[in-house]
């Protein structure tokens, strides 16, 4: 996760830039990799602003591209992606001031898939004039003259003019899910079938966020990716307000309508970790999945109902790592639809520490089982065997 690291109290005070990287998103450790000196920006600069890195499909190394407050970008190069980066423009930005009508900073780099060949760089504000893009060439380090293009987002898709109010921020990120593109700025996302758009704006995630005075959710710089059959969503966050940002890590749910949402439990207590006195743990939390899993939404009497983890099938692994206030724990609940008759196993460490034999049935049933942790904290694996959708789990205490 690469940030900017900010000294200020009453204002942005950033100076160099910073990764934090982890081997399981819960424990992580913080390394300088670009120092201001070693970019065209002035030596004592304190507008060391946002960033995004990529690792080019061409020569294999990963690429910083870096803004100089709202004014331009530059791009440096490492071998390694914790760096350190220098420099790769010999000390000149890779969009200057002016090279559109936007703003040229703030950037997200889109690598080529399936369908383009070609590398993008997408940057800008509102303030001036919303999103652009320009083709990045094979070196990474030069945008190709003449490929400008504007990313438009419309209000609705039989209304093709420009957002107006709602698109108030400046970093956008883009991503793809299967086979729609989401462009994310602010709280705010929209999709379209293609990276450039147009994109059709489809809500806000901050909504019940607090918000900066011109209308921007507080949770701003988002940034998407999927790891271990999970798709997570990096934010900053206003606390307690816009000068003051901390970074958060949550996992990203996609309903069968392409709408985004993410859980407001993990939104405050992070992702990797679940306390065992929760009412619930929800299924859709797990950390680490068999591809032969899937999660879906969940319906019940036409309504949502929340997300859970379908197996087709056969024997397939959940993991839920750093369960902790497990002791007084007597029993494990599991709400679950069998389509067949199953089981579930819990294993910790490799060890069986239960097993829940289930039923077929059309409707969701609550299975309970002795459950005896050997320790205060246990990293938990969930063997789900037969046909099953499996919603949540607790640990219930002795009373």
């Amino acid at each position: 996760m690469y940030v900017g690291r900010d000294f200020g109290e009453n204002g942005f005070d950033l100076r160099d830039w910073y990764v934090l990287y982890s081997e399981d998103l819960v424990e992580w450790t913080c390394k300088k990799v670009l120092d201001r000196q070693d970019t065209y920006l002035p030596p004592d600069s304190t507008e060391c602003w946002a960033c995004d890195v990529v690792r080019s499909p061409w020569d294999g190394r990963y690429y910083l591209y870096y803004s100089h407050c709202g004014h331009s970008t530059g791009v440096a190069v490492s071998d390694r992606p914790d760096g350190p980066f220098r420099d790769a423009n010999h000390l000149q930005p890779i969009l200057p001031p002016g090279i559109t009508p936007t703003n040229s900073y703030d950037p997200d780099v889109i690598l080529p898939d399936d369908q383009d060949g070609r590398a993008w760089i997408v940057f800008g504000s509102d303030w001036t004039d919303h999103y652009w893009a320009m083709q990045l060439d094979e070196s990474m380090t030069k945008v190709v003259p003449g490929t400008a293009r504007k990313v438009p987002v419309w209000p609705d898709a039989d209304r093709p003019e420009e957002l107006k109010g709602e698109l108030r921020s400046d970093q956008a990120e883009a991503f793809r899910y299967g086979d729609m593109w989401y462009l994310y700025w602010a709280g705010r996302y929209a999709t379209s079938k293609n990276r450039l758009g147009p994109y059709v704006f489809r809500g806000n995630i901050g909504a019940d966020i607090p918000h900066y005075p011109d209308g921007r959710a507080f949770i701003d710089h988002g940034s998407f990716v999927e790891w271990r059959g999970q798709w997570f969503y990096a934010v900053c966050q206003g606390i307690p307000n816009w000068w003051k940002r901390k970074s958060n890590l949550m996992y990203l749910h996609v309903c069968d309508d392409g709408t985004l949402m993410f859980d407001e439990t993990i939104r405050r207590c992070g992702v990797g970790c679940y306390c065992g006195g929760w009412e619930r743990i929800e299924a859709e939390w797990y950390m680490e999945k068999e591809a032969e899993l899937k999660k879906i939404q969940l319906h019940r009497d036409g309504q949502h109902a929340g997300f859970g983890v379908k197996n087709p099938g056969g024997s397939h692994a959940l993991s839920f790592p750093h369960v902790y206030d497990l002791q007084g724990a007597e029993s494990i609940t599991f709400c679950l639809q069998a389509r067949e008759n199953g089981a579930v196993e819990v294993l910790s460490e490799g060890v069986s520490m239960a097993r829940a034999e289930v039923s077929h049935g059309e409707e969701y049933q609550c299975v309970t089982v002795p459950f005896h942790p050997g320790a205060r904290e246990m990293h938990i694996t969930l063997i789900l065997q037969g046909e099953m959708t499996l919603d949540w789990f607790r640990f219930n205490q002795a009373e």
